[in-house]
């Protein structure tokens, strides 16, 4: 059986904020069920022992956050959670649980609540929970300064540096997200898509990655069918066979800013 070294679960799509960063799309809002989302822990229990609860939305929103992590408890999954930080003060009593907490600030809004997100940081890195502040665009050298200065921070800058124990501060490129209104880059190169990870977006669509939030490969529907079933589809073993002969056979990955950047 394939063994993956995590798998995306989007547990909501919705979002507090409206990030220019973000990709758009027309999908239904929606929380995952807590009976939804204990199927899907059945079906990829073997699957995987890491799960990353977001694809797009703000994963703090969903209203039975506390029972998915028990869920993920009950079934002994490492859970990873990408969040914007607004909603962390609120549910720092039921976060100690988490494995990893990416808190991304590139669309910080309002930057007076920056003193409150690092605190929390400092709260659940004292937990053990590993803590990234994350910068994904251009334009965040003020920010950056404040947190480099709130650590007292003096060694090397450099894209990932440790503040202190637990706590960490990435800075990467910016992409743009996959579209099929994109400008062709190339059907030429390899992903990890199928073969480190995979995604589950909030209607059940599995999709190859993470980038994939609009479902536009679809390669089959969690809550219908059998994970192994659709990893055993024809759609599927194409695309990790092109992976494998450095060939994109799906429009969407030839339109992929972010691997062509990654995947040089």
């Amino acid at each position: 059986m394939k063994k993956f070294k995590k798998i995306y679960v989007e547990i909501t799509n919705i979002c507090n904020l409206n990030c220019s960063f973000c990709s758009k799309d027309n999908k239904e809002k929606r929380e995952m069920t807590l009976k939804e989302f204990e199927h899907i822990l059945k079906q990829i229990n073997n699957y995987t022992d890491y799960l990353y609860l977001h694809v797009k939305g703000e994963p703090l929103l969903h209203s039975k956050l506390k029972e998915i992590i028990d869920l993920c408890k009950k079934y002994h999954k490492q859970i990873n959670i990408t969040t914007n930080g607004t909603l962390l003060k609120q549910k720092l009593n039921i976060l100690e649980d988490v494995r990893q907490i990416n808190i991304s600030l590139h669309s910080l809004i309002d930057k007076n609540k920056l003193n409150d997100i690092l605190k929390c940081g400092d709260y659940l890195s004292e937990k053990g929970v590993q803590v990234v502040y994350r910068f994904w665009t251009d334009n965040n050298s003020d920010l950056i300064k404040n947190i480099l200065d709130y650590y007292n921070y003096k060694d090397k800058l450099s894209n990932n540096m440790k503040l202190k124990d637990n706590l960490y501060l990435n800075k990467s490129f910016e992409f743009i997200w996959p579209d099929l209104d994109n400008f062709f880059i190339t059907n030429q190169g390899f992903c990890k898509g199928l073969d480190t990870h995979i995604g589950i977006l909030v209607d059940g669509t599995v999709i190859p990655c993470c980038l994939d939030s609009s479902g536009i490969i679809n390669l089959g529907n969690i809550y219908k069918e059998n994970l192994n079933d659709i990893l055993n589809k024809e759609r599927t073993k194409q695309i990790i066979d092109g992976f494998k002969n450095n060939k994109l056979v799906e429009k969407l990955c030839q339109k992929c800013d972010f691997r062509k950047k990654v995947f040089k």
